[in-house]
């Protein structure tokens, strides 16, 4: 009876629904992937000496701003209206 129980719950745990993929990150990495490797390049610098937006330079303010642009224009594509209804839609877990 042990060995069928083991099974059953093997068997439970392989159909187990698995969490879908996150919306905001496939957004995101499709907005980063259409950014020249220059913004990148200033973006991770950025990242790493976290930086304050106060103390980004001007050069620094247009590579957020590029990133921000095509984040927005994914979410478009994706057949959102606005970044407001893709935000609802991620905090509903839709």
């Amino acid at each position: 009876m042990a060995n069928v129980r083991r099974r059953v719950e093997r068997l439970e745990r392989f159909l187990a629904p698995q969490p879908g993929p996150n919306p905001y990150d496939a957004i995101q990495r499709l907005a980063l992937q259409s950014l020249a490797t220059e913004d990148l390049t200033v973006l991770a610098d950025v990242i790493e000496q976290n930086r304050q937006e106060c103390e980004w330079t001007a050069h620094e303010s247009a590579a957020v701003k590029t990133l921000t642009c095509a984040f927005e224009q994914e979410v478009q594509r994706a057949g959102y209206r606005s970044m407001a209804e893709f935000q609802r839609s991620c905090a509903s877990g839709r």
